[in-house]
């Protein structure tokens, strides 16, 4: 006697391409989750793949995105879609999913930005005369509230603003030592930035020192700064075992996500953790962008390449 087929109807097809990829894995296999950030999650067979708690996935070291997890399956692991259809069918038949997005969702950190000192009196000093940024430059961005001195450690604090210029991130540098940190609850995703919603260009670099450095070179250089963007990722990410798949910066994901651009200038350090990261970022976007490496040849940073310029 011959074998049935395997068959799937139209209407149980239709079922299964309801089923979204993070209610999938949370319902069926939940040990292959990692977090990554508030509302997005990996997995550990491919660390590029990105899930968001709303379904949609995005695979970014092969450009591919969706949201069933019938494409997952699909088009991630080569399952052949009569064969997927008819396990998620099946799977679900047996144990039928609950939807869990917001379940799981912890409650958001608490974030606030550390209290102002009455001016910017040392963190422009710092600024314009330890790193030479411009003064113009610096006095812009402390204008518009990006930047400015803390109460009690008079360091730098460089906040990063949502759409809404409702500030997110925060990260310090001390003006008198070396160290540096982030603000309790700061969202990565919101990282230092410039932003021009015109410009299809973006410069990308590990701090807010480096961004604001290579704005003074430009202008330097008599070149137009403020048309188009910049992007601080606050700091490199290291290169996996595997560079297809390693993570890109959440705040460059971010960034790509919610603007319209084509081109990426990357400015990364002149060191291992920053070549490695540059070529991660390249082996990922280069199928939706048009990338750069315009990292110092000569300098560790791109601050140092300014100091450097400015004392020639």
């Amino acid at each position: 006697m011959q074998k049935k087929k395997n068959y799937i109807s139209k209407e149980d097809l239709a079922k299964v391409q309801e089923l979204d990829l993070f209610t999938y894995f949370m319902n069926y296999d939940l040990d292959e989750l990692v977090r990554k950030s508030r509302n997005v999650y990996t997995t550990k067979t491919h660390g590029s793949l990105n899930i968001k708690t709303n379904g949609l996935w995005y695979w970014w070291s092969h450009g591919i995105g969706g949201k069933s997890a019938f494409q997952y399956f699909r088009d991630v692991e080569g399952v052949p879609w009569q064969d997927a259809a008819l396990y998620l069918k099946r799977l679900m038949e047996k144990i039928p999913p609950k939807p869990c997005a917001c379940a799981i969702l912890s409650s958001p950190r608490s974030f606030s930005l550390p209290a102002r000192n009455g001016d910017n009196e040392i963190v422009k000093d710092y600024l314009i005369n330890e790193r030479k940024i411009d003064r113009s430059i610096a006095e812009t961005c402390i204008r518009k509230q990006l930047i400015y001195e803390t109460l009690n450690e008079h360091a730098a604090a460089f906040v990063g603003c949502d759409v809404h210029h409702f500030p997110r991130f925060c990260c310090l540098r001390a003006t008198d030592d070396k160290w540096k940190k982030d603000v309790y609850g700061s969202d990565k995703r919101f990282s230092f930035q410039i932003r021009n919603n015109k410009s299809m260009i973006l410069h990308v670099f590990e701090s807010p020192i480096d961004l604001l450095s290579y704005m003074t070179i430009q202008k330097l250089n008599g070149k137009e700064i403020w048309n188009q963007n910049y992007l601080s990722i606050d700091g490199a990410t290291g290169l996996g075992a595997d560079i297809k798949d390693g993570n890109i910066p959440i705040a460059l994901e971010h960034f790509l996500e919610n603007n319209n651009v084509k081109y990426i200038n990357l400015h990364l350090d002149n060191d291992r953790a920053g070549k490695d990261s540059t070529k991660k970022i390249q082996y990922a976007l280069d199928k939706n962008y048009i990338i750069f490496d315009e990292r110092p040849t000569k300098c560790k940073d791109v601050n140092e390449e300014l100091i450097h310029f400015i004392d020639q």
